[in-house]
């Protein structure tokens, strides 16, 4: 047993509900511990039946319901938890993609709250991107969605975006939460790594897409704007934009160009999700193996 999760294991066993709630998101997440979604469901009704409120909650988000822990556990249904919703296409050039009602409002507001609180300034690669920085054209703050916070609900999310894209999880950076206050904004920009990341791009492969989970929308403005081409998405909450990066033999595509326009009122929250052409290594997960996507991926995403 990985030695980082050993005393975990062993307050768990004890019925500590702080110490089976973080072995719950452990297996759920597949983090120093081989994935498994029953037992971390089971352990995060464990902390819940002696009422455990962050394992009560997350029980409530996940069943979509209400009730005592016994009748929440029951209506946990992982299948439709990772069922996408059809894509629709919206451009072909770029390739872009949206999923309606691709998250529940309920867990459009979780995940807000589980990185409120961490929020920081955005910052964006510079000198041939190689170093991240704070930029004059990225004005809104971020936060990302690393073990502490990370939790069933973001994994079967995490699910959810794999079926919907076609890309495996292991292939996912770590999420980002992404915040915009009235006239921030992320200036025209591309989403692929570029040449000067060359090492980068042969051990973890290239960001081939981009998959935007819009968790509000009380905002004026603050559209998703496709400078390339002139056009602008607006989403609902809870609906997602995927975009391709590159083109069909896995080049990057300048006509990816974007930007996130400012809001002129209200408040704009996104999880971003990165995707990469070659299973994610992280400290967390370790010894990922996997194939790169197949070209066939590229050319009928």
């Amino acid at each position: 047993m990985d030695p980082r999760i050993a005393g975990l294991v062993e307050a768990a066993k004890k019925g500590n509900p702080q110490a089976l709630t973080n072995l719950a998101h452990a297996q759920a997440l597949g983090v120093f511990t081989p994935r498994d979604l029953n037992a971390a469901l089971n352990n995060l009704a464990a902390a819940a039946s002696v009422g455990w409120p962050d394992a009560v909650r997350e029980l409530q988000v996940l069943s979509r319901t209400t009730g005592n822990w016994k009748r929440l556990r029951a209506a946990v249904n992982p299948d439709a938890l990772r069922r996408a919703p059809q894509r629709r296409v919206v451009l072909e050039k770029p390739r872009v993609r949206v999923f309606e009602n691709f998250a529940t409002p309920t867990e459009c507001d979780w995940l807000i709250e589980k990185c409120r609180d961490r929020l920081r300034p955005a910052q964006v690669y510079q000198n041939s991107a190689t170093e991240l920085s704070q930029h004059e054209g990225r004005s809104n703050s971020e936060a990302s969605f690393e073990f502490e916070v990370s939790d069933l609900v973001l994994s079967l999310i995490r699910d959810r975006t794999a079926r919907a894209s076609g890309i495996p999880v292991h292939h996912f950076e770590v999420g980002m939460l992404l915040h915009y206050k009235p006239r921030e904004t992320f200036g025209r920009h591309t989403d692929f790594l570029q040449a000067g990341m060359h090492e980068e791009i042969e051990a973890r492969g290239q960001r081939v897409a981009t998959f935007l989970l819009y968790l509000s929308d009380d905002y004026d403005g603050g559209e998703t704007e496709f400078s390339e081409v002139g056009f602008k998405f607006k989403a609902r909450k809870g609906d997602a934009l995927m975009f391709i990066n590159v083109d069909q033999d896995g080049a990057p595509d300048p006509m990816s160009m974007h930007a996130g326009l400012p809001t002129t009122r209200g408040e704009k929250w996104v999880l971003s999700q990165w995707l990469r052409g070659k299973p994610v290594n992280s400290h967390h997960t370790p010894g990922i193996v996997g194939a790169p996507l197949p070209p066939e991926w590229y050319r009928n995403v």
